[in-house]
């Protein structure tokens, strides 16, 4: 029989962890106990979305006129390149661009609010 400490042990919650990192972000990417939330009330919800998008996928793609993360199914919606612009313009998104390519990735400010908003979509 297992005693509850040993139920808790740390390989047995690393295991969980590795079970969890396809069904939810906050596993991978959880604000720190100590760690201030960002004050996500000063961006709008498209920019809020654009942000989590961002943080689940690592990076957005434009794609035909509009922003995409790398694993967007079909019912995805594209993400506005005015959320994109004003997010890079924020200092949250920085912007990639290689010819026709272009590619959004978080900051470190970015990741901040990006799992602030994931952690208050969760709640």
């Amino acid at each position: 029989m297992v005693t509850p400490q040993e139920a808790n042990a740390p390989q047995e919650k690393i295991g969980t962890i590795a079970l969890n990192e396809r069904t939810s972000p906050l596993v991978l990417h959880p604000l720190a106990p100590d760690e201030p939330r960002a004050p996500i009330s000063i961006l709008t919800l498209a920019q809020r979305t654009a942000l989590v998008a961002c943080l689940n996928s690592g990076r957005l793609y434009k794609q035909r006129g509009v922003w995409t993360p790398s694993l967007a199914g079909p019912c995805n919606k594209g993400i506005a390149g005015v959320t994109v612009a004003d997010l890079s313009r924020d200092g949250m998104l920085s912007l990639t661009i290689q010819g026709r390519h272009a590619s959004a990735q978080l900051t470190t400010r970015g990741s901040w609010f990006a799992r602030t908003a994931a952690a208050e979509k969760a709640e």
